[in-house]
């Protein structure tokens, strides 16, 4: 690695999300469920698309921007592993939401009236009686699991609080929402799935080009320290004009032509993907590649490739549902 580079900088620990166009749409979308005091709603898309990253990265700070106040959101990563029992999901879910549990045996009744009373305490905190909660990775979520936070929301409810569920899933939360639905379980896919929003992937040459102006001019590091992410790898060439924007129209090229054969659907293509090439092509140039090749159609094409993009394309194309209205039954 080129001695000028930080090994602390969040572009090479991969910890990091430039600003998207459909983290914009996903936050609006959120910010009307809120407005509406909707009971819940789901957001559904491919793996890679940008959902967790831009829910871990913008979400609350462009609802608290919206709303010019801080909004009580918890967010909840939910493990890929099932919950043996009820106890122990709530003390998953309760942590996730900042509840420091005491190391004592608890029944699942406490566990549950320790969560729904420090909602109630965030919620007065920020001088409402609104909060919400944001499953994400909600597509292992159990039948048993959606009925305990009926169960939630409706104590809530009854010590006069809302409390909104918001839940962010790849796309295969479309059936559960239609399985939902045809069982003894209807009443939970009324109270949180019916409204419902896919989150879309890159879709234009205009939206490549915002994202490459994230690294260009939208991101810093370290805080306050003016330095953009390209300028960090970069900074003799930045300095002379070298910018990642003017790539819009060649890396959307590259992404149409290495769609697989028979894709179907609307071009929209996983901002992971996007990332990593653009992470291996500042890392070229860092190390002293001209800047002409460093941002040439070939490295583009290399860059995606060793993300093995075309590949998952084809899996997308393949597990594709239907489209579904947005915010409709």
């Amino acid at each position: 690695m080129p001695p000028h580079l930080d090994p602390g900088h969040p572009v090479l620990r991969q910890e990091y999300a430039v600003f998207t166009p459909p983290v914009h749409a996903m936050a609006q979308t959120i910010g009307d469920w809120i407005d509406q005091r909707q009971p819940g709603g789901y957001i559904h898309g491919p793996s890679r698309f940008g959902k967790s990253r831009g829910v871990k990265w913008h979400l609350k700070s462009v609802l608290q921007d919206r709303f010019a106040k801080r909004i009580p959101l918890h967010i909840w990563s939910r493990p890929a592993e099932s919950h043996v029992n009820e106890g122990e999901f709530w003390v998953s879910l309760g942590i996730a939401c900042g509840v420091r549990y005491a190391p004592t045996r608890a029944t699942r009744g406490d566990r549950r009236r320790q969560l729904t009373e420090f909602l109630i305490a965030s919620v007065a905190a920020c001088g409402s009686n609104f909060a919400a909660l944001l499953i994400d990775e909600a597509q292992a979520m159990t039948f048993r699991e959606w009925n305990w936070l009926l169960g939630l929301q409706n104590a809530m409810d009854w010590e006069g609080y809302r409390l909104s569920v918001f839940s962010i899933a790849s796309h295969q939360m479309d059936y559960t929402y239609e399985l939902l639905g045809q069982s003894d379980h209807a009443h939970v896919a009324a109270r949180f799935m019916v409204s419902h929003w896919p989150f879309p992937g890159i879709g234009s040459a205009e939206e490549v080009e915002f994202v490459l102006r994230g690294y260009d001019e939208a991101s810093e590091w370290p805080a306050g320290s003016g330095t953009c992410y390209l300028a960090h790898f970069i900074p003799e060439a930045y300095a002379r004009g070298a910018r990642l924007t003017p790539c819009a129209g060649t890396l959307w090229r590259v992404l149409q032509a290495l769609l697989p054969r028979h894709y179907k659907g609307a071009p929209e293509f996983p901002m992971q993907h996007i990332a990593w090439a653009v992470e291996e092509v500042m890392v070229c140039a860092a190390r002293g590649d001209a800047w002409e090749d460093a941002t040439g159609e070939a490295r583009w094409i290399d860059a995606l490739a060793q993300t093995q993009f075309t590949d998952h394309m084809r899996l997308i194309s393949a597990a594709m549902p239907r489209k579904k209205s947005t915010n409709s039954p």
